[in-house]
């Protein structure tokens, strides 16, 4: 411990700083803050786990070691400690310890409140107690049949019931045999369902049911909602129609408004702020430079892995697609002094991560949504920033190796392309070096 500090700043040790106390802990005789009566921290957060994880024999549940080793070793005992005296968190563990509540996913789910339960259940996953699951797919399967509970009409919930069944439900499940599905996916598809309850209930309320549904109907709820609603109503009624749910109607079209991307000379305004603002965080730093340099959507920022981040020689590379890109200085020194400082790592949630963003949640990233708001707060416009940087890029080079690089289908590339005024598509190939025309012979 370095509890002294010297005239120069330095920090200093007990024996150097001159008898500034006993931090010796009484019980396991190392130094360390002492939380009370002279027992140091993690002795107390033994004493507190051993009591939330004891299976009342006294012992700990074998199948609970690796949680309560993961724990105990966190660097800072007394956030363990302050998280095991919220009520709620000892009464959770205790349910597992003892067996009241299978340790299984869905024995966890029978558990409230819900955040805690999520926490807990990221932690077993990440010590290996638990089998890893795709975690936003899980809670969808979760909060679906406690919403269709809170619909009144019993036909509606069924046609709701057999519209996330057989599609949103299939479609997430199929998308997570890939990849995880994301906050945004599981958000989505809550969104489609709750919009698809409340054009039931409209139609209700005209004593129509989806069945009688005119285009009169369809028309007025287009032209009276928000755009939200309207692009969260397509699916469901593509599905009702297709099924024979709804009669064969005429889909309004849907204008969005975007917001024109920023000048140039704003984006490179703004990389000169992130480049030379002091006050900025490293990690704000490296997320707004991923975003105004390679155009980089939030979900796929989050998710990139230490193992993305690369040396060849000198140069610094970062995997985004394929060829991975090379990061010129001085961004590259932006990284580097990122890598050596990564946020969340002193807990037992991620003491090990290897995710280059990682979250509060074991095993999990920081949330897209607490990426959005620290961009918000730096004065950087997300879409518009983003689409700027891909139109800048793309007028730089051909759309087919912008987009294996950013990881961009060609078909997203091409289009922005085409709307950037690119000429690289109508580039001919071949040799267009200048020769002499030959002589007309008389």
């Amino acid at each position: 411990m370095l509890p002294g500090i010297s005239p120069s700043g330095d920090r200093l040790c007990t024996d150097c700083a001159g008898g500034l106390g006993d931090y010796i802990c009484s019980r396991c005789g190392e130094e360390a803050w002492r939380h009370y009566a002279g027992i140091c921290g993690r002795c107390v957060l033994t004493d507190r786990l051993t009591a939330a994880l004891g299976d009342g024999t006294g012992t700990i549940r074998p199948e609970l070691a690796p949680l309560f080793e993961s724990i105990r070793a966190m660097s800072r005992p007394r956030s363990g400690i302050l998280w095991l005296s919220r009520p709620h968190v000892p009464a959770i563990l205790q349910a597992l310890a003892t067996g009241r509540v299978p340790l299984t996913h869905d024995g966890l789910s029978t558990l409230t409140p819900w955040r805690s339960v999520v926490y807990i259940r990221d932690l077993l996953i990440a010590c290996g107690t638990l089998p890893p699951i795709d975690r936003y797919l899980f809670l969808f399967e979760q909060w679906l049949p406690r919403w269709l509970d809170t619909i009144d009409d019993p036909e509606h919930r069924k046609l709701l019931h057999r519209f996330a069944t057989w599609h949103l439900l299939r479609h997430l499940r199929t998308t997570a045999r890939t990849g995880p599905i994301g906050h945004y996916r599981n958000q989505g598809a809550r969104t489609q369902l709750r919009t698809a309850a409340a054009f039931l209930t409209d139609l209700a309320a005209r004593q129509h049911t989806p069945q009688q549904c005119t285009q009169a109907d369809l028309d007025r709820w287009f032209a009276t909602t928000n755009s939200t609603a309207k692009l969260g109503l397509r699916a469901f009624l593509r599905w009702a129609i297709d099924h024979h749910a709804m009669p064969r109607l005429v889909l309004p079209p849907v204008v969005t408004g975007h917001s024109p991307p920023i000048s140039n000379r704003q984006r490179i305004d703004l990389i000169r702020r992130i480049h030379t603002d002091p006050a900025i965080a490293p990690i704000d730093r490296v997320i707004a430079l991923l975003i105004l340099l390679y155009a980089q959507p939030l979900p796929r920022i989050v998710r990139l892995t230490l193992a993305d981040v690369t040396h060849d020689g000198d140069q610094l590379l970062i995997r985004l697609g394929d060829p991975p890109v090379p990061v010129p200085q001085p961004f590259a020194s932006h990284i580097t002094t990122y890598l050596a400082s990564r946020p969340n790592l002193v807990t037992a949630t991620n003491p090990g991560s290897q995710l280059l963003f990682p979250g509060r949640r074991a095993g999990q990233p920081i949330h897209p949504t607490s990426v959005r708001l620290r961009l918000h707060n730096l004065g950087i416009p997300n879409l518009n920033a983003r689409t700027r940087a891909i139109r800048e890029l793309l007028l730089q080079a051909p759309a087919p190796v912008v987009a294996t690089m950013l990881n961009y289908t060609p078909h997203s590339a091409e289009r922005i392309a085409a709307q950037a005024g690119s000429t690289w598509k109508t580039y001919a190939a071949g040799d267009h070096t200048r020769r002499p025309t030959p002589p007309r012979r008389p």
